[in-house]
């Protein structure tokens, strides 16, 4: 989806390493079995965590389309809209999402044929997110605050949901190797995002005390 680099990023940037969010995003983006395989190894590698030595990936793809793409249904669809109270496809919040992408110059390919909250275009959104705040300038403080909304407000409500859908099917190793990573890397995240707005919280205050 993004057309924004994210070779000048430093690794401290974001929770778990930028290598390590885009074999994520690689990872659910996956079309076959190599792309499934690339990914896995990327994210093992970025995430310290071992791979099985010996791995069939074809049946990893097969496992991974059984879950995720297609066509019978989805015991853990990869997007939002799937886990609201009233599932529906192109929901309010997957038009939240769709306006953030507006916002950041950005539209999913082939828009509506996968949906615009799926993991993978969330991922992508949040890394073009972290470049632009990188790149400091004008545009900086509102990157901030869309990759805060995108994380506190939005992957929060929902990411966790898919995480269990995953864990309660009899999921191949590499799938299972994706998605606790994927929850390292939201519990990180999320942390580290409200560390920062409790710091900026009291450095607000402080501001106010000294007028």
């Amino acid at each position: 989806m993004s057309n924004v680099s994210y070779s000048d990023m430093k690794p401290h940037q974001i929770s778990g390493g930028i290598r390590g969010l885009q074999f994520l995003r690689d990872f659910f983006a996956a079309q076959d079995a190599d792309g499934i395989r690339a990914a896995s190894e990327g994210i093992s590698r970025e995430f310290g965590s071992q791979l099985p030595d010996v791995v069939d990936w074809l049946e990893v793809e097969y496992d991974f389309n059984r879950l995720f793409v297609g066509p019978a249904a989805l015991p853990a669809p990869p997007y939002a809209s799937a886990y609201e109270d009233d599932p529906t496809l192109m929901s309010p919040r997957t038009l939240e999402v769709r306006n953030l992408y507006r916002r950041m110059g950005l539209a999913t390919p082939d828009q509506g044929s996968i949906p615009d909250d799926h993991i993978s275009f969330e991922l992508d959104a949040l890394l073009g997110l972290v470049a632009l705040e990188n790149a400091g300038g004008p545009n900086a403080p509102d990157a901030s605050a869309m990759r805060e909304w995108l994380v506190l407000n939005h992957m929060s409500q929902w990411v966790p949901r898919f995480i269990t859908a995953v864990t309660e099917e009899d999921a191949s190793a590499p799938v299972l190797l994706a998605i606790r990573s994927l929850e390292r890397w939201l519990d990180a995240e999320r942390d580290r995002l409200a560390d920062t707005q409790t710091e900026q919280s009291g450095e607000e205050d402080v501001h106010d005390q000294k007028r």
